[in-house]
């Protein structure tokens, strides 16, 4: 298991920028810093760089080439939902579970199905005490503890 390098910061990868905003402002008002992503290609570039205190990420989002057959070759919902490719990858890293979080509008039954077998938490987007509550859980969840 990777250790947590960056025990302050915490990674929002969604390419909507109106979604991350009030994030932003809600995790920095609990002493946290955040890194942006708008596409998978430039989450695993962050992702490559240290071990951040969590990642939200979207599922759909942006992917790009080379990353995009990458992400198909783990499946076809990998390809429907790249930000499960970010969240395999972060999870393939070392982050433990309570570290990476998805969200989206849609409620599937295979991304619920997926998120549980990487051992990933997953939210519905639209409901902001559900996210809070969540994002409080990241908050106080110490990733450098065993």
């Amino acid at each position: 298991m990777a250790k947590t390098t960056a025990s302050k910061t915490v990674v929002l990868i969604d390419d909507e920028l109106h979604n991350m905003t009030w994030m932003v402002d809600y995790l920095s008002s609990r002493g946290l810093l955040t890194l942006t992503a708008s596409n998978a290609n430039d989450a695993v570039a962050i992702l490559e760089q240290e071990i951040y205190r969590a990642i939200i990420v979207d599922l759909n989002i942006p992917i790009m080439d080379p990353l995009t057959n990458t992400a198909l070759a783990k499946g076809e919902i990998y390809g429907r939902f790249p930000g499960l490719y970010v969240a395999s990858y972060a999870r393939n890293k070392g982050y433990r579970d309570r570290q990476v979080v998805l969200y989206s509008v849609h409620r599937d039954a295979a991304v619920s199905e997926e998120a549980a077998r990487l051992g990933c938490t997953y939210i519905i987007k639209g409901r902001p005490k559900e996210i809070k509550l969540e994002l409080d859980a990241v908050v106080s969840f110490d990733p450098t503890l065993p």
